[in-house]
């Protein structure tokens, strides 16, 4: 009884909602290496005052899917207070791109 309950709340959306949920939870898994869950809430009320024979069925379908660990970066704050990426209290070093390949016109011996 109760599988075909489940399937007949709202027309089957439920199935298919959660169905798609339970998809999203297990690709999640697999991709970020953290568990999660996926929630059916069924709640049942009585269709008007006096009469409990009859009833309203909602359903409500929730993922908590696991996030990715983020990783941190180093930043510094400058005078203004602004984020930046090298520390402007570090002197800058005068470096060029040397051409590796340009040889020596004259080498000297050195005893």
């Amino acid at each position: 009884m109760f599988p075909k309950s489940i399937f007949e709340i709202d027309n089957g959306a439920t199935v298919s909602e959660f169905a798609a949920a339970l998809h999203a939870l297990n690709t999640s898994v697999r991709e970020v290496g953290k568990g999660g869950e996926v929630t059916l809430t069924i709640s049942v009320s009585p269709a008007s005052k006096g009469n409990a024979d009859v009833v309203m069925v909602r359903s409500k379908v929730k993922a908590k899917l696991p996030e990715a660990s983020r990783r941190q970066t180093v930043f510094y704050l400058d005078d203004n207070n602004q984020l930046v990426r090298n520390d402007p209290k570090q002197q800058t070093l005068p470096l060029r791109i040397v051409d590796i390949e340009q040889q020596p016109k004259e080498l000297k011996e050195v005893i």
